[in-house]
């Protein structure tokens, strides 16, 4: 199964172009990570994605946290 993204979470940016975005704030660069962080560990916990998907996925997203966080 295909990871579904949750369109309100992902709005024209993927995990790694928002560190680099220019209107958002550090806070708010941070909480849309985490919340696709979150979105994803729900349909992992669902059983509604594939593994490596769900892994490819988290690792853009906790190296997107980390660029978010430095900046």
């Amino acid at each position: 199964m295909a990871i579904k993204i949750d369109s309100k979470l992902e709005t024209e940016l993927t995990p790694e172009q928002v560190p680099d975005d220019q209107t958002m704030t550090q806070e708010e660069k941070l909480n849309r990570l985490s919340d696709m962080k979150f979105e994803l560990e729900r349909q992992t916990g669902r059983g509604t994605a594939d593994l490596d998907q769900v892994e490819a996925r988290m690792a853009s997203i906790n190296l997107a946290l980390s660029r978010a966080k430095g900046k």
